[in-house]
């Protein structure tokens, strides 16, 4: 009866613990990103868009064979 309860306080330490540290990465990533944000500047990325239907289909098409192979 002990054995199975200190392998279950044991157990949820290690999952508090792993993810108190998961939860102080993230906020440490968010606020590197936070405070360099002019370092990634959204008018790096250009995305085109198709003008009219048919390059909308020929899109969709592409990609559909692209994904099956």
């Amino acid at each position: 009866m002990y054995e199975g309860l200190k392998i279950l306080i044991i157990g949820m330490a290690t999952v508090f613990a792993f993810l108190v540290l998961l939860i102080g990465a993230m906020v440490s990533v968010s606020s590197y990103f936070i405070k360099h944000a002019d370092r990634f500047r959204d008018e790096d990325i250009v995305l085109e868009k198709p003008s009219n239907e048919l390059e909308q289909v020929a899109v969709a098409l592409a990609a559909i064979k692209a994904k099956r192979g």
